[in-house]
């Protein structure tokens, strides 16, 4: 079992820098802000994160959703991004990343995705259980029905899985529902820059 209290410190202040940090530069840099597009962004989002015994996790509604690359340095993959936090920490958040160059538009991607061109990445704040696709546990699919880097960005998907916990004896979570959305610019102060 890993430890999950240390764990859980260094994700979340990983992610604590990335929101606060780069932030507060891009608020202070003009020239760094999300570029303006022609368009207005559009999110259609139905997804619902629940653990078996149905108890729902709130999801963060900020987002970044963006093209760019998996990992730079490590993965260096050209990926579409998604990442819906809350800046404020209250509510959870969740990230899918899709290998662009290696995905086949309406085809299962089975969990667990080890290997596969679609991983998801969740964390409930509240009991600061992390999840992944990765995990044995895991099971379900996610189908890709569209992608599209653009300008604008645009992908259309469905899920319907279960993710597990990254941490022994810590429950699993289904995710169900469908997401699509069109992205002139991305909002997040961070821009693409984060990983999985």
């Amino acid at each position: 079992m890993k430890s999950c209290s240390f764990e859980l410190l260094i994700r979340l202040t990983a992610v604590a820098a990335t929101i606060v940090v780069l932030g507060l530069s891009c608020s202070d840099d003009k020239t760094s802000s999300p570029s303006t597009g022609p368009g207005s962004n559009s999110i259609s989002n139905d997804l619902i994160f629940e653990y078996p015994n149905g108890t729902e996790i709130p999801m963060g509604r900020s987002y970044s959703i963006c093209c760019g690359i998996w990992e730079p340095g490590y993965i260096d993959k050209n990926t579409l991004k998604l990442f819906f936090y809350d800046p404020s920490f209250q509510e959870s958040f969740w990230k899918l990343f899709i290998a662009i160059d290696e995905i086949v538009l309406d085809s299962l991607y089975s969990l667990p995705t080890s290997g596969s061109s679609v991983k998801m990445f969740l964390m409930d704040v509240d009991s600061s259980n992390e999840l992944s696709s990765d995990e044995s546990e895991s099971s379900g699919n996610i189908t890709v029905s569209l992608l599209d880097c653009g300008p604008p960005v645009s992908v259309s998907l469905t899920i319907d899985a279960t993710v597990g916990s990254e941490y022994g004896g810590m429950p699993s979570v289904n995710v169900s529902g469908s997401f699509s959305c069109t992205i002139h610019s991305n909002p997040a102060p961070f821009g693409c820059d984060f990983s999985l």
